[in-house]
């Protein structure tokens, strides 16, 4: 009878051995070290030390992975902890996470705006990425499994997973992180200036008579266009110590130089909602809130918002889909109709001048390399007569210079009924915002 071996996978014995070392490890820090809001580096510096300690490693140029192992382990960022920490990682919006056909995920960044490769050397295969993201969605209480492919689920610093799998992607798990506002603090608007979303005599117009006049306000646009980034930048001035309340779906609008604000989001339980924008609205309206933002409205919460608008005596600002006043309209009688109530199309524009003073458009370009978000329009809703544009990106003049020229046109001064009206409440109104002494703007 022959001799019988059992073969050992020592490849794999490794990876266990390697795996039990950094849990030994991470066990052994304070509890605290990550939760605790110290500089990246310093972090790193003492999971290090406490790395260089064993002697049972693998081998000592390993040392670095480990350290990313433990402290992608503790903070919950895994594999992509280098998005959420360190140098760089606050412009960093989302991670995206793709299937591919040899089987390694692909992983992209959003920043500035637009997408980049960041590599496929996070994940060595589709099970190391599926495990990944089951723990995140186990963690949160919303398991991804083959009955529940899609799943909705957050990381515990509060950024958004739409993660998926199984037969529902055939070549492999997948997801997005959109990062949360608490590890990413607004851009601000001299920021965006500089990144060519609006040129900086219309950024100083929205300030000076927009936030400080307390104007109802709604910033439109399609899918990563920049709604809440430009949103946060304008709140960034907003007085420190006005009441202000945020109801959302998600938490995205966190401003942490708001002293007096209170943040309010959907509660939702499996499948079910619990607590729906409706009611975080009427919530809000109980408050007499000096300022109110509504993340974004999709469909019959704006029924309440449309309330909380006309009969808030400070500044109501909301974000929503829609590329221009056409599509706004389109898009407010949907929601109506979804909450059962059927807006006759003559009464749209009634309807939107008593929610909104003025109304923000943007897009991204796809033209040129740079694929920037634009303020693409600045209009004013003017009760009885209709909208006024007042400031307009020139989209003549980009096209026919391939992207090389990027202007916009001051059209027209707002009216000088509103500008009384923003000047009773705080607005800051300047000559060059009476009429238009200079068309173009760069």
């Amino acid at each position: 009878m022959p001799l019988e071996f059992e073969s050992t996978d020592w490849l794999d014995l490794e990876e266990k051995e390697k795996k039990r070392i950094v849990e030994e490890i991470a066990r052994s820090l304070p509890k605290d070290l990550f939760t605790s809001r110290k500089d990246h580096a310093f972090i790193e510096e003492i999971v290090r030390r406490a790395v260089l300690t064993r002697s049972d490693l693998v081998a000592p140029h390993e040392v670095d992975d480990i350290v990313k192992a433990i402290a992608g382990q503790a903070t919950g960022y895994g594999a992509l902890q280098e998005f959420f920490l360190g140098s760089g990682a606050e412009e960093i919006t989302e991670v995206m996470v793709n299937p591919s056909p040899d089987g390694v995920p692909r992983v992209f960044y959003g920043k500035h705006g637009r997408p980049w490769y960041a590599g496929n050397h996070y994940f060595k295969d589709n099970e190391e990425a599926l495990r990944y993201f089951q723990k995140i969605c186990e963690d949160s209480g919303r398991p991804l499994t083959e009955d529940a492919p899609i799943v909705d689920a957050w990381l515990k610093d509060g950024s958004r997973l739409a993660v998926f799998g199984f037969k529902v992607s055939p070549l492999g798990v997948g997801g997005t992180i959109r990062k949360s506002p608490l590890v990413r603090p607004p851009m601000p608007m001299e920021k965006l200036v500089e990144n060519g979303m609006l040129p900086e005599f219309a950024a100083r117009m929205l300030v000076d008579l927009l936030v400080k006049g307390h104007a109802n306000i709604g910033v439109f646009g399609r899918t990563d266009s920049g709604k809440t980034t430009f949103l946060r930048a304008l709140a960034l001035h907003i007085d420190p110590l006005e009441r202000t309340f945020i109801a959302e779906t998600s938490f995205e609008l966190y401003l942490p130089n708001l002293q007096n604000c209170i943040n309010l989001v959907e509660v939702v339980v499996g499948d079910r909602v619990v607590v729906d924008m409706g009611s975080l609205v009427r919530t809000m309206n109980r408050n007499n809130p000096d300022r109110s933002i509504v993340g974004e409205v999709r469909g019959k919460e704006i029924v309440a918002a449309s309330r909380m608008a006309a009969s808030t005596s400070g500044g109501f600002w909301t974000t929503g889909h829609a590329g221009n006043v056409a599509s706004l309209r389109t898009a407010l009688k949907g929601m109506y109709r979804e909450a059962g109530i059927e807006l006759p199309r003559e009464d749209l524009d009634e309807e939107l001048s008593s929610m909104f003073h003025f109304l923000i458009f943007l897009d991204k370009e796809t033209l040129t390399a740079e694929a920037r978000r634009t303020l693409m329009e600045v209009v004013e809703v003017v009760p009885g007569e209709g909208y006024r544009t007042i400031i307009r990106f020139d989209t003549g003049e980009f096209a026919a210079t391939k992207g090389k020229v990027r202007r916009w046109i001051y059209e027209n001064p707002v009216t000088p009924e509103r500008l009384s009206m923003l000047a009773f409440r705080g607005a800051e109104v300047k000559p060059e915002y009476e009429e238009v002494k200079e068309r173009y703007l760069c």
